[in-house]
C-alpha cells in the first residue's frame, strides 16, 4: 500500500517535472558531482565561452569549468597537457587551430603522448578541422573529438562580396606561417576565378625569428592599391587580428574597402563590412555538443561536427561613409548595421 502510494507520488512529481519545462539534465544531474570540463585558450576568453557557460547555466548542467591559456605561445603546451592529464577531467575544450592541435593533436601523430588522446573533447574557433588534419571528416570525425564549425564556405564569402558591389580585383595579406591562412589563401585562389575576380597574394615578409613582421603591414596595403586592388580580404587570422585597429585604419586611409569572415575585425576593429558567425551563438551551439556527449552519453565520435543554419551579414555604416560605397538595397533589408568601436 505505502509503495503503490509512493509510486503514485513519483509519476505525479515527475509529471509536473515535465510539464514546467525543467530541463532533463538538472534533474538527472541533482546529488551528483558536477561535471569537469578543462578549456584551453589561444588568447584568453571571448564571447564564446559568454555562450558556453550561459547555455550550460539555462539547462541546468552542473559543471566546473577550468579555463588555462596558451598565451599566444604553443611553447605553453605541454605543462598545460601534464595537467589535463593529472586532473583528469571529463571533457577538454579547445579554442582554434594552434591549441587544438598543440593540446589534443592531429589526427594522425607520430607523437601522441605529447598530447591528450583518451579524453572526450570538443573543438570551438577551428577553421578548416579536416583541412589541418585534426578530424576525419565534419560527419565522422574519426576520434573522441568532435567540435563546432564557424565559416561560412569560401564560395558563400566571394558570393556576398559581388552581392554588395563589382569588386574585380581581390587581394588577401596573410600570415604564411599559419595553417589557417595558408588554407585559406588555397580556397580563395581556387574559387576567385569563378566569381570573375583575380586574387592578389601577399603574404606577411617575416622578421629574422620567423615571425611575421607588423610593420609591414601599411605598405602592403599600399602595395594592394598599387596592383588594382579594389577591396580586401580578411580571413580567419589570428595576426591580423591582433593587429586589426592598425590594418583597417590604414585600409581606410587607402580607401579601399574590407571584407571580414569572422566577427572579431568588426566588433572590435573597424572593417567595413563581412559574413561572419556570432561568437556567443557559436559558444552556445558548442556548449549543446558538450550537452550530448557528458549528459547523453554519446561518443563524440558518433558527433557530427555542428554548424549554424546562418550567418549574419554586418556592415560598419561608419566604414561606408568614409569609403564611400554603399550596399544595395537588396543588401540593407537584412544587414546588422554597427557603428566603429567607441562611437
Amino acid at each position: 500500500m505505502i509503495l503503490a502510494q509512493f509510486a503514485r507520488l513519483w509519476l505525479v512529481l515527475l509529471l509536473l517535472i515535465v510539464s514546467s519545462g525543467l530541463p532533463f539534465a538538472a534533474v538527472a544531474q541533482e546529488g551528483n558531482r558536477p561535471f569537469e570540463i578543462f578549456a584551453v585558450m589561444w588568447r584568453g576568453e571571448t564571447d564564446v565561452e559568454d555562450g558556453f557557460r550561459d547555455y550550460l547555466d539555462s539547462r541546468r548542467i552542473p559543471y566546473n569549468l577550468t579555463v588555462r591559456s596558451l598565451d599566444l605561445d604553443r611553447g605553453n603546451a605541454p605543462g598545460i597537457v601534464e595537467e589535463i592529464r593529472r586532473v583528469q577531467p571529463d571533457l577538454v575544450y579547445t579554442w582554434g587551430t594552434g591549441t587544438t592541435s598543440s593540446i589534443v593533436g592531429k589526427l594522425e601523430t607520430e607523437t601522441p603522448e605529447a598530447h591528450v588522446r583518451d579524453i572526450p573533447g570538443i573543438f570551438v574557433m577551428v577553421a578548416y578541422p579536416v583541412d589541418a588534419g585534426i578530424i576525419d571528416s565534419l560527419e565522422s570525425t574519426g576520434r573522441q573529438f568532435t567540435g563546432v564549425t564557424f565559416l561560412p564556405s569560401t564560395s558563400v564569402q566571394l558570393k556576398t562580396i559581388k552581392s554588395y558591389g563589382d569588386f574585380r580585383n581581390i587581394a588577401v595579406i596573410y600570415d604564411s606561417t599559419a595553417s589557417n591562412s595558408r588554407i585559406n589563401v588555397e580556397g580563395l585562389r581556387q574559387e576567385a576565378g569563378g566569381f570573375d575576380m583575380n586574387l592578389i597574394e601577399l603574404p606577411i615578409p617575416l622578421l629574422e625569428n620567423g615571425k611575421p613582421d607588423p610593420e609591414q603591414l601599411p605598405a602592403l596595403i599600399r602595395s594592394a592599391k598599387d596592383q588594382g586592388a579594389d577591396i580586401l580580404y580578411i580571413g580567419p587570422d589570428s595576426f591580423l587580428f591582433r593587429h586589426g585597429k592598425v590594418y583597417t585604419s590604414e585600409a581606410i586611409r587607402a580607401g579601399l574597402p574590407t571584407f571580414a569572415s569572422t566577427q572579431g575585425p568588426l566588433k572590435s576593429f573597424r572593417a567595413m563590412f563581412g559574413l561572419i558567425t556570432d561568437y556567443y551563438t557559436l559558444g552556445k551551439l558548442a556548449a549543446l555538443q558538450v550537452e550530448r556527449i557528458l549528459v547523453d552519453e554519446q561518443d563524440p565520435e558518433d558527433l557530427p561536427v555542428a554548424r549554424l543554419a546562418r550567418y549574419k551579414l554586418w556592415i560598419n555604416i561608419d566604414v561606408v561613409r568614409e569609403i564611400g560605397i554603399y550596399p544595395p538595397m537588396k543588401m540593407i533589408s537584412i544587414a546588422d548595421f554597427k557603428t566603429s568601436p567607441g562611437s
